[in-house]
């Protein structure tokens, strides 16, 4: 008796979206942009472009999701991005303070960017039908990202570590021609002058089986996050392509 009900709505639902569990694995190259700026004691530090000032490369990654199924319009989501192979080696352009630490003109300076980009969400299909879907996305992304910058020919080295929670909201739709799928989802949030995040995801889809999926689309992700005296802006931008299992 309490199965009818769930098995009746999903008859609903297209084949490829009748699942339990669905896992998604995608290579993504994304272009890096931003900017950190660290503060000691009343100084305020001098901000700097990870690209301009640093040297910092864009470099591809790779991000796991997974979404269960609760019926038919509730679903839980999760999703991982290692973001650890930023690098930067450059000879400083200018005079700069990060941290407690002076750089000058002409130094070698070296530069990390270690980051990890979580996120977790409970979605609600308020619209769903044998072509897709339309949902309100309700939960939190979290960066947790550190940077060193260092020179090696003085022996300065500094530290920063940010880990940003930010609520967030959004929506997210699916929709179904024949065999090939569409997919849209932005989410965000702004806690004003602490930080703010959002993210955009294009996404196109050919259904090989009920079961199985390849695709590829255009993803984008904007962070920043304040605390004192420390910055950090983050944007990720490029396209990504993967396969979609549905169990």
């Amino acid at each position: 008796m309490l199965a009818g009900p769930a098995l009746a709505a999903a008859q609903d639902l297209p084949q490829s979206e009748r699942y339990t569990l669905r896992v998604e694995y995608t290579r993504w190259s994304p272009d890096l942009s931003g900017d950190i700026q660290k503060g000691f004691g009343e100084a305020q530090g001098t901000p700097l472009d990870l690209s301009d000032d640093l040297g910092v490369a864009s470099e591809t990654t790779w991000e796991v999701r997974g979404t269960i199924r609760f019926g038919s319009s509730f679903k839980l989501k999760g999703a991982y991005v290692p973001l650890d192979r930023f690098l930067g080696d450059v000879s400083a352009r200018t005079n700069f303070l990060y941290g407690a630490e002076q750089f000058f003109r002409g130094d070698r300076v070296l530069t990390a960017i270690d980051a990890r980009y979580y996120r977790g969400e409970i979605q609600w299909d308020f619209q769903h039908g044998r072509q897709g879907f339309v949902g309100l996305l309700v939960g939190a992304k979290i960066f947790d990202v550190s940077s060193v910058v260092v020179n090696p020919d003085a022996g300065k080295r500094v530290i920063q570590d940010d880990t940003l929670p930010v609520p967030v909201i959004g929506l997210a739709g699916r929709t179904y021609y024949g065999r090939f799928s569409v997919e849209g989802e932005f989410s965000g949030m702004s806690l004003g002058s602490r930080g703010r995040v959002f993210e955009m995801n294009l996404y196109g889809r050919l259904n090989l089986s009920d079961r199985l999926a390849v695709g590829g689309g255009y993803q984008r992700v904007s962070l920043e996050g304040r605390d004192a005296r420390d910055f950090v802006s983050i944007k990720l931008a490029g396209w990504s392509y993967g396969v979609e299992l549905s169990l």
